[in-house]
């Protein structure tokens, strides 16, 4: 249920990123002529006044009615603009106190419609998300304010600024659904270093999970798209636990059941929360601490000097500049590339954004009035430092490895680095990671000081020599 008006007040966000509401009034003299019925009363049913809108929507190849059309498609993304709005303000009250975070900082990310009213002819290609959801709403599988919030939930850089904040929008359920046991023996082994025992008890308990929960599930038909993995019922823990006492031995009750796939869950988050977000736990380069890349990888224990060891860390770090360097370069000139096919100024802003963000510490806002945009957040999707950095930091990962694998055989013998070529790439990706977290937490500070953060350092160089 709901009340008329939001049919006809949108909203959005003005040029300062905050949240206003538009009344459109086109829209609400639309919608009094077509439902005058509803105009009055306090809550209203959607569903009927919907299906009419979407009709007209669809309905229009009589230039006649275009406007009609346009005016039912406004009256429809008026409604979306509300379920965005709740949708983010939910978010923000459940995770944003412990996560740092605000409604505010995921409002532009998915409150992306001006409002504007514009025929058909004078639409440009792209499409707001509010007008992405309605186009892609079927109204015999869901309803709208449903799908709105199924997609704001899957938006990719919303969910991208939430896993930075350590927020995994995704059910414990859902989880041990998608999380095959070959991959939990590798999560255990190598990301959290269980026993082998520990790995066995927790591989026998998703494997029950799975034969009677996940086969029930797709037994009803219930792992269709856009199905919620509900808890597991009392009968379900019961038979969980009569399977793995079946399997060894052991007696567990259903409410002990329940307990450990939550732990099994967590753990699970915790993990994808710490790939995907680039925040795997680092070791820092120096020579002082006993985890030490030397000492990490057991690369120099067969050093007989510590002429050696000091010889090998001053390659690695030199190593590690010219990889920065080059995955700076390919990543800027890829990003460039793509920028050079459009016909608008996008290219030119990049690079002076760039340049002010790391060179000059200047702020988004500072930004936006030195290249002509109107908002910081215009500057944030301009830039998208998060995936600029991802697409570096892989790239990094990539041109390091094979450059230490290289120097490092003259230190260790080569069949023995090809035992512990995975942990050469896991003490890496930590080394990797840390720069990277100096990145990110610079970014939440004053950048009064860019040149003293190495990776601000490197892009700057690269930007003076483009």
């Amino acid at each position: 249920m709901s009340t008329a008006s939001k049919y006809w007040k949108q909203i959005k966000i003005n040029s300062s990123g905050s949240r206003q509401i538009l009344e459109i009034t086109e829209a609400k003299q639309f919608f009094t002529l077509n439902f005058p019925e509803y105009v009055t009363d306090s809550e209203i049913s959607d569903i009927n006044i919907q299906r009419q809108l979407l009709a007209w929507v669809q309905d229009n190849s009589d230039t006649n009615l275009e406007r009609d059309s346009l005016l039912a498609e406004r009256c429809l993304l008026c409604f979306i603009s509300w379920q965005i709005d709740r949708v983010c303000q939910q978010l923000a009250t459940n995770f944003g106190k412990n996560y740092g975070f605000t409604s505010q900082n995921l409002f532009p990310y998915v409150l992306t419609d001006d409002g504007r009213i514009s025929s058909q002819k004078n639409k440009t290609s792209s499409c707001s998300f509010a007008q992405e959801i309605l186009q892609s709403f079927n109204p015999n599988q869901s309803n709208l304010a449903s799908w709105t919030t199924r997609k704001v939930k899957q938006h990719p850089e919303l969910n991208s600024f939430l896993l930075e904040c350590g927020v995994y929008l995704i059910s414990d359920w859902a989880i041990l659904n998608d999380t095959p046991p070959k991959q939990l023996e590798k999560i255990f082994s190598v990301f959290y270093h269980f026993t082998a025992f520990e790995i066995r008890e927790s591989i026998d308990l998703l494997s029950s999970y799975h034969a009677i929960y996940r086969a029930q599930r797709r037994q009803k038909s219930l792992s269709r798209a856009g199905r919620k993995c509900l808890p597991p019922t009392t009968e379900q823990l019961e038979q969980i636990a009569q399977l793995i006492k079946t399997k060894t031995g052991k007696n567990i009750s259903p409410k002990q059941v329940f307990t450990k796939l939550q732990d099994l869950a967590s753990q699970v988050r915790e993990y994808r929360i710490s790939v995907r977000s680039g925040s795997l736990p680092t070791i820092p380069l120096d020579t002082s601490n006993q985890k030490s890349l030397d000492n990490q990888i057991s690369l120099v224990q067969e050093a007989d000097t510590i002429d050696e060891q000091n010889e090998f860390l001053s390659n690695y770090r030199k190593q590690f500049l010219l990889s920065l360097d080059d995955a700076i370069a390919k990543v800027t000139d890829t990003w460039m590339q793509l920028l050079k096919r459009r016909k608008n100024q996008k290219l030119e802003q990049f690079l002076q954004a760039l340049h002010l963000y790391h060179c000059q510490g200047k702020s988004m806002t500072e930004i936006a009035q030195n290249v002509g945009l109107k908002a910081q957040y215009q500057v944030t999707r301009l830039l998208k430092l998060k995936s600029f950095r991802a697409d570096i930091r892989q790239e990094l990962l990539i041109s390091l490895r094979g450059r230490i694998l290289d120097i490092a055989q003259d230190y260790a013998d080569p069949q023995h680095l090809k035992t512990i070529d995975k942990k050469i790439e896991i003490a890496l990706d930590e080394q990797i990671n840390r720069v990277f977290q100096e990145v990110e937490s610079d970014s939440y500070k004053s950048q009064s000081s860019p040149q003293e953060n190495l990776f601000a350092q490197r892009v700057c160089h690269h930007l003076d020599r483009i």
